[in-house]
């Protein structure tokens, strides 16, 4: 279970990054941060990851605290940057990913290769991966690693709907083996369809939280777009947006 109580990050410019936030997440749960830009997503998965420290709080999973090599080597993280090693092949990235997690199933390693169509391409030096290929051998890496949490920012960005579909499935099966996955995502209508809980963040501080039902009807919303307007800063300019356009 992933235990994230009280955080707070403040940056020395007098920023807040994000401020007494609170999560629970169980063994074989999907959960989505989501809110505006500058919400405090980003800091709020920095701090789980331990790139940043945080100003107070206190982070753990399975027992585990925030910072511990155990912790660290629980937890998998695709990047909505795909920042890789460039001067590698796909096949020497995955590599590396591997022995640094002390890792090797080849049968699962095999199996993610086919999964995302990527055969062909193991042999190609990164720099000269698309996007979306990019995206591809981060998840492969991610999931082959078997660890107990997988934190995905915005992992369908860049990907063909082929991969998309691919990777839902994957998050279920892996879901269903007793993993679990935070996520970040502004694509909030697939997200609905996977998530079982949502936490909406809006100027640093959790807003509103709970199961997309109970969010739609708290906000008395049709979907979770919607329920992201009402609830998120946005809502202040979601009747100025529906003028403007009705304007056009």
């Amino acid at each position: 279970m992933l235990k994230i109580e009280n955080v707070t990050k403040k940056y020395s410019n007098g920023i807040t990054g994000i401020e007494n936030f609170s999560l629970s997440m169980a063994d074989s749960e999907i959960v989505c941060i989501a809110g505006p830009n500058g919400s405090g997503k980003t800091t709020l998965i920095n701090c789980v990851l331990d790139v940043i420290p945080m100003t107070s709080g206190s982070i753990s999973f399975n027992g585990l605290p925030c910072g511990k090599e155990e912790y660290k080597q629980s937890i998998a993280y695709v990047a909505d940057e795909t920042i890789l090693i460039d001067s590698l092949s796909g096949e020497e990235y995955i590599d590396f990913i591997s022995a640094m997690y002390g890792k090797h199933d080849e049968v699962k390693r095999n199996s993610l290769i086919e999964l995302f169509s990527m055969q062909g391409a193991l042999k190609q030096i990164v720099s000269t991966y698309s996007h979306g290929m990019r995206k591809k051998l981060q998840l492969i890496c991610a999931f082959m690693l078997e660890c107990k949490l997988i934190i995905l920012d915005e992992p369908t960005r860049g990907l063909d709907v082929e991969s998309i579909v691919s990777l839902k499935k994957l998050m279920k099966k892996y879901q269903a083996a007793g993993g679990s996955i935070l996520m970040s995502t502004h694509n909030l209508s697939a997200a609905e369809s996977y998530c079982d809980r949502f936490s909406i963040i809006s100027g640093g501080a959790l807003i509103a939280e709970g199961t997309a039902e109970e969010l739609k009807s708290r906000y008395d919303a049709d979907n979770m777009e919607e329920v992201f307007m009402k609830s998120s800063v946005l809502s202040e300019r979601s009747e100025r947006i529906e003028e403007i356009i009705a304007g056009m």
